[in-house]
């Protein structure tokens, strides 16, 4: 039976993710503060920099989260709970290979990323060993990348927030005992988290097989070794992620343009802009629960072949992101300074950060748009068009930016806005061709 969305439904589904979003960048806050209580500047400094080679291997296999979504959504649209169970299989075996690769390789990459980041000797060695700890998660943090994707997809995000408040408070509780009570230092928060990213995934799991509904030898036959690797559906997924990875290479590559753009202007405006860029970083995690419902509905509508159904799915979806968006540069304009002048001691990166947060209080607004439509081409799997997109705003974005950031900080901030233009305007010039892609399953 189809339910047809509303926009009591859309708040059902998002309300759980916008809270399981706000706690993904706690995993982060948690690590920071506990070392905080327990070390010294360098135990700091390590964990900072481990966690920075972390999250670019973290980050750029963020792809295996988003094309379940969008497959399962589109299998559920279609009436195919089978296709729904061998996509995330599917995903899980793709997670544990990579998973388990760069586990065996996490010495090799550690070398070389410390070959690169600057740091103390020390720093360094602290960092090396908050990295060997932590990739002994990789392949459950993967497999909680796919274990999300299909409770999203499926639309079980009460469940997804769920898998999340265990990472979180898991992690807290790991981390507490690991550094404050045995003495580990960056050791063991990188073990917390590693353990708490294996208790998460295995629960996701349970709810996953839980919710699939199914007796155990129908999923047998369904996840059987030849309908996994299925090569038609293989080649789907494959070329998939790849265009996903693509996109996140691009994005990643943009807002480390930005952080390096703010570095030629000085370390206070450095870290001004570091500062701002937290604001940022919030309410793109918040504002990705509609996006996130947007992924769900859009691949429905994909799935059953209804333009009206997806256009249904884009309104009610933007209606709430937008408002949200609205409120968040709001709350930011007039309210960031409060939280600015609690935070930070330093009076002239108080006094800069300050100055600039019109230009952050912008980004919501000129943002959201870029965001929703992500969440719909994910839906869509129309990853082509993404990774088009992330690569020609990126290089719209770097001609702003030569044009503008010689004129001082001002300049990076306007070529930065006009970096989430871009992104949204050229998801925007091919939203037709999605609609048209749909259009002939029309009865």
């Amino acid at each position: 039976m189809t339910r047809t969305l509303t926009r009591r439904r859309v708040m059902a589904l998002t309300w759980p993710m916008i809270f399981a979003n706000a706690l993904i960048p706690l995993v982060g806050v948690i690590d920071t503060a506990v070392i905080g209580l327990a070390g010294d500047a360098t135990d700091i400094g390590g964990v900072a920099l481990g966690a920075m080679v972390f999250a670019v291997f973290y980050w750029s296999t963020y792809f295996l989260r988003m094309g379940v979504t969008g497959f399962t959504a589109q299998a559920l649209g279609a009436g195919d709970m089978a296709e729904s169970q061998r996509t995330v299989a599917r995903a899980l075996l793709i997670g544990l290979v990579l998973g388990l690769s760069f586990l065996a390789l996490k010495t090799p990459i550690s070398v070389l990323a410390f070959n690169i980041l600057q740091g103390s000797d020390t720093v360094e060695a602290k960092g090396a060993a908050y990295v060997s700890a932590r990739f002994w998660g990789a392949p459950a943090a993967l497999g909680l990348f796919a274990v999300t994707g299909w409770l999203i997809g499926a639309g079980k995000t009460r469940l997804a927030l769920m898998v999340q408040a265990v990472l979180a408070v898991t992690n807290g509780a790991l981390d507490a005992w690991f550094v404050l009570r045995l003495g580990w230092g960056p050791t063991g928060v990188a073990a917390g988290t590693a353990i708490a990213e294996w208790l998460a995934f295995l629960l996701g799991l349970l709810l996953v097989l839980r919710a699939f509904k199914t007796d155990r030898a129908t999923l047998i036959a369904t996840l059987s070794l030849s309908q996994l690797l299925d090569t038609g559906a293989l080649k789907k997924l494959f070329g998939l992620n790849f265009n996903l990875f693509l996109r996140s290479i691009f994005l990643t590559f943009g807002f480390s343009w930005f952080i390096n753009a703010g570095a030629r202007q000085g370390d206070v405006l450095l870290a001004a802009n570091q500062v701002l860029l937290q604001f940022i970083m919030v309410w793109a995690f918040v504002l990705d629960a509609f996006a996130y419902t947007a992924e769900a509905e859009t691949g429905r509508a994909f799935g059953r072949g209804s333009v009206v159904d997806l256009r249904r799915a884009v309104r009610l979806t933007s209606e709430f992101a937008f408002a949200c968006a609205f409120g968040f540069a709001v709350l930011t304009l007039f309210g960031g300074d409060w939280v600015i002048n609690q935070l930070i001691a330093d009076q002239a990166v108080r006094e800069a950060a300050i100055g600039f947060l019109p230009w952050c209080a912008a980004v919501p607004i000129l943002g959201i748009g870029s965001w929703q439509l992500d969440g719909i081409f994910t839906g869509a799997t129309r990853s082509a068009a993404m990774r088009n997109s992330s690569l020609a705003s990126l290089l719209i974005y770097l001609i702003f930016d030569a044009l503008f950031a010689p004129s001082g900080n001002a300049g990076v901030w306007t070529a930065f806005l006009i970096y989430f233009v871009a992104r949204g305007l050229t998801l925007l010039v091919a939203y037709p061709a999605l609609e048209r892609g749909l259009a002939p399953k029309q009865a």
